[in-house]
């Protein structure tokens, strides 16, 4: 009987060493992986080969994306199914909802509104020839429209009129974001980087440090922003851009859009599908698992949900 209960301790023992053993292997191998898969992205059918430049969710289950050919696309099951329509003949370039309701889209010389949740649109008298790259809002009457040639618009009414802002730039401007009705930040062509502190009554330059495109632009906080740009670029400020720096980067695509959840998590998108996510501020950048081979353009972030846009009708979901 003795030998017996020692072969049978001895049979749990060497059990609870194979478990250590998993759970130990287990921890190794999640630390040196690319990343440690919070969630998945999973792409979704979008019924459409534009390619799509914007999109932008009022809640988990309302959003729009827009691209060529005037096409917008909605839905109201999260992305699960698509509904699409043409609104113009040229690119859209991006779309920014403020209620399910109230929504605009920035194209060639328009801006084009919505007070119906996108079943009619109608343009706005924006009094610009210029192309319009970006938008960004910060109440249903107070946002911002930005494009070529230095071109910076801005509204109190909702688009009901909208005017153009003293600009100290003559470059494309590519995106736009503000983290309240005051603070906001432009990025655009040679490391262009504007400011301003009082709604854009002056617009002033940072230096970026850098000479080459920037096309996007995030705050997560007043103080702790970051910028995207071409061959891999990403810039980060502690200090509301009065200083920015690089960070590392090993791959070489051009990256079109950044979004944070708070200073720690974020992600960046770009060229061949390519997804990058942080969760240390940017001190490491992990290439994200990705089912897209297309070139991603936008990515919009809610608090437990995130989608994302790009080249021939793709569109990504996070789970």
């Amino acid at each position: 009987m003795g030998k017996l209960k020692t072969g049978f301790q001895r049979k749990i023992a060497r059990k609870k060493l194979f478990q250590l053993a998993l759970i130990i292997s287990s921890i190794a191998f999640l630390g040196c992986s690319e990343d440690a898969v919070e969630f998945e992205w999973r792409q979704l059918a979008s019924g459409s080969e534009a390619h799509l430049y914007g999109v932008h969710f009022v809640d988990a289950k309302r959003g729009w994306a827009v691209g060529t050919d005037g096409v917008v696309l909605s839905t109201d099951n999260g992305g699960a199914n698509w509904a699409s329509t043409s609104i113009a003949k040229n690119a859209l370039t991006q779309v920014h909802f403020t209620t399910p309701n109230n929504g605009w889209i920035v194209s060639i010389g328009t801006v084009l509104y919505t007070g119906s949740g996108g079943i009619s649109w109608k343009a706005q008298n924006a009094n610009v020839k210029q192309g319009l790259l970006d938008l960004h809002f910060v109440s249903t009457t107070e946002g911002w429209a930005v494009g070529g040639k230095g071109t910076i618009l801005h509204t109190e009414t909702g688009g009901l009129r909208w005017e153009h802002q003293r600009s100290p730039s003559d470059k494309h401007l590519w995106g736009v974001h503000f983290v309240d009705n005051l603070h906001g930040w432009i990025v655009g062509e040679e490391g262009e980087v504007l400011y301003t502190k009082n709604r854009g009554k002056q617009w002033i330059p940072q230096q970026s440090g850098v000479e080459q495109p920037l096309f996007a632009i995030h705050f997560a906080t007043l103080k702790h922003g970051w910028i995207v740009g071409t061959n891999g670029l990403i810039l980060h400020t502690t200090d509301s851009g009065q200083t920015w720096h690089r960070q590392k980067n090993p791959l070489k695509q051009n990256l079109r859009d950044v979004a944070f959840h708070n200073e720690k998590t974020g992600w960046a998108v770009g060229e061949k599908g390519l997804i990058l996510h942080t969760t240390d501020g940017g001190t490491t950048w992990n290439r994200y698992p990705s089912p897209a081979q297309y070139n991603l353009q936008d990515i919009y972030l809610l608090k437990n949900a995130g989608w994302i846009v790009g080249a021939k009708g793709t569109i990504l979901r996070s789970y």
